[in-house]
This record gives C-alpha cells, structure tokens and sequence, in this order.
C-alpha cells in the first residue's frame, strides 16, 4: 500500500514520504507489532500502534486481547492516539471492545489480505488518513 511513498527500508523499517512532504516511519518490532511515527521538526509523534494476534484457536482469544490491550496501554502512554488489533479468528468485535477498551479498531487478518472486502477498505482509509497518503 505504501510502496510508492517508499524513501528507504531494512528488514524491521519502512521510511516513506507523505503527501504533505513529511517523514513517517513504519517498525516491525514485538511489544507493539507494528508502529508507525511521523518525524515533525520538533521530534517524533507515535501515531499508530498495531497488535496481530495470529492464533486461530477461538478459546484462546480472550488471553490475546489481554495481551494486545496491555501492548496498546503501553503505546498510548508514550503518545501514539490510534491503536489496531488484526485477529485470525472470526468474532463479533463489539464483545472484544470490553476486553480491550483501548483498541480503535479490530480488523481480520483474512479479510484485510482480500483487497476487494470492506474490511480491507475500512482498514485501507484509516491507514491512509492517519499517515497521510493517497493509496
């Protein structure tokens, strides 16, 4: 999605450069799995924390969530304000916003991958919107 923003990469980082000519930087790490940082003049600005809980067994669910709510508390202290946990199983979100009150949004792993789904889109916008690119 970001591929013609791209200004450099490594195996854990992706630098692109927005449409309003600013640096935003996307991390592979664990503890988030993904963040993505706006470097502005003044420092840098956490925008978005990402969470996959890619396990497929439903019974385990709950322990997932907790795990992606203590990681997105952790990112939200430090300033990022927009918090994504992608899942493996198929489950009504609004039974999840209990469990994980910080998480913006929930997507499916499966359905963000299918780019003709509406999750894709939902997912695609917010992207888009928050890092400030066309795609």
């Amino acid at each position: 999605m970001v591929r013609k923003y791209i200004i450099s990469s490594t195996p854990n980082s992706i630098e692109i450069r927005n449409d309003s000519g600013r640096t935003v930087r996307i991390e592979f790490a664990s503890d988030p799995d993904i963040v993505i940082i706006e470097k502005l003049p003044s420092g840098e600005r956490g925008l978005i924390s990402i969470e996959i809980k890619g396990g497929r067994d439903i019974s385990n669910i709950h322990n997932r969530i907790g795990e992606a709510e203590k990681s997105h508390q952790k990112a939200k202290k430090k300033g990022y304000f927009e918090f994504m946990t992608i899942l493996s199983v198929e489950i009504d979100y609004k039974f999840l916003k209990e469990e994980s009150p910080t998480t913006s949004h929930f997507y499916n792993l499966d359905k963000i991958y299918d780019n003709e789904s509406n999750e894709f889109m939902k997912f695609k916008d917010i992207l888009s919107s928050i890092m400030s690119i066309n795609i």
